[in-house]
């Protein structure tokens, strides 16, 4: 009979900064996860925020017939990327089960393991049906041009005390009888540019929401240990191997 990899004792002594009694709890949590549920999977994040995040979570229980079949057969792992890979192990010889080990190198950057009774095709399901329109951060991509005409029409919906901020961004302004006048046709972004941290505070302002938050399934492991790797967990290796160079 081959020897049982349950209960295996996790060596912590490399993960640093958080307590230990937090470490080892974690580690009891994904072990106890893997036993329990029929998939892993691990899911990258575009535009990681807490608020769509806790948003999705909260569809998952928006009603009991909810809680009752998918909230009570799901479980998140959210960070700690070094405590989770060193609970499902670097090798067969440290993994708590069979192939959990192969899991452990996706968990780079912003990714989380999802344990769910659920199928892949159910997952990817849900997560279509709720991506969530959000503001761009510093070094995504405008997705359309934002022009603002001279004159205090384009900036005629905000206060008079919001112009020395506006003007600390990067506009053209000033006072004129309380408005605020932008001094110059102004660009705020082109269509393709790369948005610095000042463009994507001045369209927060305007409300163009350039981005989506969005969820990606990079890998599946079933309790049986059968593992799959998919064309997105192959872009993301390749992404942060280029990035780490």
């Amino acid at each position: 009979m081959p020897k049982s990899k349950r209960n295996k004792v996790v060596s912590l002594t490399k993960v640093k900064r958080k307590g230990r009694e937090a470490k080892e709890q974690l580690v009891e949590h994904i072990h106890e996860a893997v036993e329990k549920f029929k998939n892993c999977f691990v899911l990258s994040f575009d535009n990681m925020r807490t608020g769509p995040f806790k948003n999705m979570q909260n569809k998952m229980r928006d009603s009991k017939q909810q809680i009752n079949s998918f909230y009570s057969q799901y479980r998140f792992f959210l960070g700690k990327n070094k405590v989770m890979q060193v609970s499902l192990g670097k090798s067969p010889e440290t993994e708590p089960a069979d192939n959990a080990h192969l899991i452990s190198k996706y968990l780079k950057g912003q990714v989380c393991l999802l344990f769910t009774d659920k199928t892949e095709k159910e997952i990817q399901k849900f997560i279509d049906e709720n991506k969530q329109p959000d503001y761009a951060k510093a070094g995504a991509k405008a997705v359309f041009t934002v022009f603002l005409p001279k004159g205090t029409e384009a900036l005629q919906n905000y206060g008079h005390g919001m112009e020395p901020y506006l003007r600390q961004l990067g506009l053209p302004t000033k006072l004129n009888m309380q408005k605020i006048e932008l001094l110059a046709d102004t660009y705020v972004c082109r269509e393709g540019e790369e948005l610095s941290v000042e463009q994507c505070k001045i369209l927060k302002l305007l409300g163009h929401q350039m981005a989506n938050f969005n969820m990606n399934i990079l890998a599946i492991r079933d309790k049986k240990g059968k593992f799959r790797e998919t064309d997105a967990g192959k872009h993301y290796l390749i992404h942060n191997k280029e990035d780490a160079e």
